[in-house]
């Protein structure tokens, strides 16, 4: 390894140890803090670093090359497509310089990219930024029943504030917190004398708020916010507590759920910004798991759109985890990706070469899963599969995000035994 790449990797460690406030002085992390860091990089991109792997990396004496795929997962956090764009945007310091001053980076951002739950689902937008000063790795003592509820203020919709309910007087445990869905940038420190505290979901979706001690989950609360059919919204990348929600009657139009940009300046979106348009239908569809269903759809970008690379995103909520398709335009491939419950690829390191289309034309994309085996279709041709382990319960919910504007023609949901359980042709 060269000394310019050993440079690099410096400066990458220094940026992550600065971004999550690890405090080490002595050149190595700790077990909690390689955990975490583990946890945080399968979260944003899908990898799952073993700690041996991390803890060479964090060795003083550490000059080997990392395989591309551990240095593609440890940028992915702090906001990088891969390392070569890393390496391009961030200069260097020497690997023994001291940091002085913290630099600020520029996120990359693909608009139409959204990791549900995100929102559902995402994405979306999606950096974990959040970390307490201090936590206890010890596990909590537990000596009797722990009280964690819900209610929600409004019955379906969003904007939708919870009001959860807490009884800790059985948990002792140094510190404790809230965490309102799967991103740790969300988990807020708690009073544990208390016995409320309020969350607004802006998203629909189906989440799992958690209750924390120390650093152990101890309680969890399923919280679905539904929708009344589809629900369209905008948001800009970044911006992930302020969508604009779309309430226009003509949503549905020439067979079509289509948000048109006369709409979008009307409700007070700015066009001339990068801007995510998302539909919403966010429900518990009636037996249908995700070890086994069918969904035939059709869908496309605007053809008033002049982005490059545009991407639209279909994602599928399950109760455990998501299933998403992100298309994009010829010549784009590298931001194509996939996620079928716990297995993640994306353009960067893998063909997803069959994802890459004219999105400005109508694509007829299919997915068919049988016994966790998952299979992408375009224009009813086989392009993809993924086979995935684990039982993710019932689907929750729909997504669909573009990058500007788009539309859906139609949308079929078939069970495991073939039954139709949801239809819309959007011809009313």
């Amino acid at each position: 390894m060269n000394h310019s790449e050993t440079e690099y990797i410096a400066r990458c460690k220094q940026l992550i140890e600065e971004k999550f406030r690890f405090v080490n002085g002595n050149g190595s992390l700790r077990q909690r803090d390689l955990e975490y860091l583990a946890d945080s990089i399968e979260e944003k991109s899908g990898v799952k670093l073993s700690l041996s792997t991390l803890k060479r990396l964090w060795k003083k004496d550490y000059d080997q090359t990392p395989h591309p795929s551990t240095l593609q997962a440890l940028v992915s956090i702090l906001g990088y497509k891969d390392w070569q764009e890393f390496k391009l945007k961030m200069a260097p310091v020497p690997a023994t310089a001291s940091v002085v001053q913290k630099k600020r980076h520029t996120l990359s951002f693909r608009p139409w990219m959204i990791l549900p739950a995100l929102a559902v689902v995402a994405g979306a937008s999606w950096l974990i930024a959040f970390r307490p000063g201090k936590t206890d790795k010890a596990k909590p003592v537990i000596k009797g029943a722990v009280t964690f509820t819900g209610n929600k203020t409004v019955s379906q919709g969003v904007p939708n504030t919870i009001i959860f309910n807490y009884d800790l007087t059985n948990v002792e445990a140094d510190s404790f917190f809230f965490q309102q869905a799967w991103n740790k940038k969300e988990k807020v420190r708690i009073d544990p004398k208390g016995h409320s505290y309020s969350n607004i979901y802006y998203y629909p979706g189906f989440h799992k708020a958690k209750l924390i001690a120390n650093d152990s989950i101890i309680k969890r609360f399923r919280v679905h916010i539904t929708t009344d059919g589809w629900l369209p919204l905008a948001d800009y990348p970044g911006v992930r507590d302020n969508p604009i929600y779309i309430k226009n009657s003509r949503n549905v139009k020439d067979g079509q759920l289509h948000v048109d940009r006369k709409d979008l300046i009307a409700s007070g979106v700015n066009i001339d910004k990068d801007f995510i348009l998302s539909y919403y239908n966010i429900r518990e569809f009636d037996s249908t798991n995700s070890d086994n269903f069918s969904l035939d759809t059709r869908l496309k970008c605007d053809s008033t759109n002049t982005v490059a690379c545009p991407g639209l995103e279909l994602v599928i909520v399950c109760e455990e985890h998501i299933f998403f398709v992100s298309l994009t335009g010829k010549g784009c491939e590298r931001n194509a990706s996939v996620k079928m419950g716990e297995v993640y690829q994306d353009g960067t390191n893998s063909d997803l070469s069959a994802l890459g289309r004219n999105l400005y034309h109508w694509q007829h994309l299919q997915i068919k899963v049988e016994q966790k085996r998952a299979t992408i279709y375009l224009d009813e041709q086989p392009v993809h599969t993924i086979t995935f382990q684990n039982n993710f319960g019932k689907i929750m919910g729909l997504n669909y995000n573009f990058g500007g504007t788009g539309a859906i023609d139609y949308i079929r949901l078939k069970n495991g035994e073939g039954k139709t359980v949801y239809d819309d042709e959007f011809d009313k």
